[in-house]
């Protein structure tokens, strides 16, 4: 028990650690969510005042994997210096894995909130449809969409960052065959929340989102200590 208590305090602090340098380097987190609502502007700008729910899908889910790309693939980018040789001495290694985990969560949820309020703000919702559908699906959707793909890329970015040239690359190259089966379950999820289908339709998705989710932070947990030390 004293050992799993040690591991939870340490990724508090790594998680509060996380927070606090992006805090104070405020120009990252302005770019990831500048990026974020001028990529739904350009959206905005290339529809026309009639976009369908699959469309208005297809560019959420886009604006939404993108900015995951920008604002979690440098999640590891301070381990590649000297400080990874100081943690590797004083850090647990799952509860490094843990805090960057519950920081990239927390960053995830507010980058949602960010990517919906701007859809909303700038394209309305979907035209052509015969009711409001599920509003609080396609929230709920949104959010465990974005949870699933973070946990991935979480995973994709501690081991590209054991790559010392090319790992933004390697990055991309690992992380978006992963990411396929979350873009699907989301994008059916969401569509089928703007077209108002049956509860017994779409209650598959969120459980298969979350099960994603789970099992991809279930791994990094389980293999990160051996990719750390190596």
């Amino acid at each position: 028990m004293a050992h799993f208590a040690d591991t939870f305090r340490t990724a508090g602090t790594i998680a509060g650690l996380e927070w606090r340098l992006e805090w104070r380097q405020g120009h990252q987190l302005a770019a990831v969510g500048l990026f974020a609502i001028a990529s739904v502007y350009v959206a905005f700008q290339a529809s026309d005042q009639r976009t369908g729910p699959a469309a208005w899908t297809a560019m959420l889910w886009l604006v939404h994997l993108f900015s995951g790309f920008t604002a979690i693939g440098r999640l590891f980018d301070r381990e590649r210096s000297d400080i990874r040789r100081y943690l590797q001495w004083t850090a647990d290694p799952l509860g490094l894995m843990l805090g960057k985990l519950f920081h990239a969560l927390l960053t995830t949820t507010a980058l949602t909130a960010v990517v919906l309020g701007a859809f909303i703000l700038f394209l309305g919702w979907p035209q052509g449809l015969d009711s409001p559908g599920k509003p609080g699906l396609l929230v709920l959707g949104a959010w465990l969409g974005g949870l699933s793909m973070t946990t991935t890329l979480v995973f994709v970015s501690a081991v590209a960052s054991q790559v010392k040239a090319g790992s933004g690359a390697l990055g991309a190259v690992l992380g978006l065959p992963l990411l396929l089966p979350q873009l699907i379950l989301a994008s059916r999820l969401t569509r089928g929340a703007l077209n108002d289908q049956p509860w017994s339709m779409l209650v598959e998705y969120p459980l298969f989102l979350g099960a994603l989710g789970a099992g991809t932070s279930a791994i990094a947990c389980i293999l990160f200590p051996y990719i750390w030390r190596a």
